[in-house]
């Protein structure tokens, strides 16, 4: 068993990586159906955009940060969205969606959600 390990080191490192990668899309795409489904609505204002440059790929992702009064009347800014383009500019009003005691994530409504 020793063997295979040190002979496979490698192989075993990348399938870890692949399994870490693919259960953390999960665990966000269930965060996010969560929200979708039972979040609460608010305005929010985009406070910033950021920037991720992938020298590897040679492209960019942005995440656009949203600064919200949560249901305790506290001003939290949260990430909103990662995408490939810039959906929103700094300083726009957005409707979103959070789940209350939870503020890691929050989503974008849609015009066909209201």
């Amino acid at each position: 068993m020793k063997e295979f390990i040190t002979q496979n080191f490698q192989w075993i490192f990348v399938a870890l990586v692949i399994g870490f990668f693919v259960f953390q899309a999960v665990s966000l795409l269930r965060k996010a159906k969560k929200i979708d489904a039972n979040g609460t609505e608010t305005d929010a204002v985009v406070s910033r955009v950021v920037e991720s440059w992938d020298p590897d790929t040679a492209s960019s992702s942005y995440t656009t940060y949203v600064e919200y009064r949560d249901e305790t009347g506290e001003l939290r800014e949260s990430p909103m969205s990662l995408s490939s383009t810039v959906e929103f500019g700094t300083g726009e009003k957005v409707r979103i969606k959070y789940i209350p005691g939870e503020h890691k994530l929050v989503r974008p409504v849609k015009k066909n959600d209201r």
